[in-house]
């Protein structure tokens, strides 16, 4: 089924979860926010909620840093 992640459209298998879209991108869970639909969800989650087809994720990054 088709999705979008992170603006760019891919085919995943049905069932897929946002835990495990995180795994094969070797993304640490702890160090990101995730949206679906425009929605921030929340890490508890991340193992059980499944895609559908057209949704669209959204991951962002927590980056540190600024000027002291």
């Amino acid at each position: 089924m088709e999705v979008k992640i992170n603006g760019v459209k891919e085919e995943i298998v049905s069932g897929t979860t946002v835990s495990s879209i995180l795994e094969n991108r070797e993304v640490r869970q702890e160090m990101v926010a995730v949206e679906i639909n425009g929605e921030l969800v929340q890490k508890g989650k991340y193992p059980t909620l499944t895609l559908k087809a057209g949704d669209e994720m959204e991951f962002l990054h927590y980056m540190a840093g600024g000027r002291s």
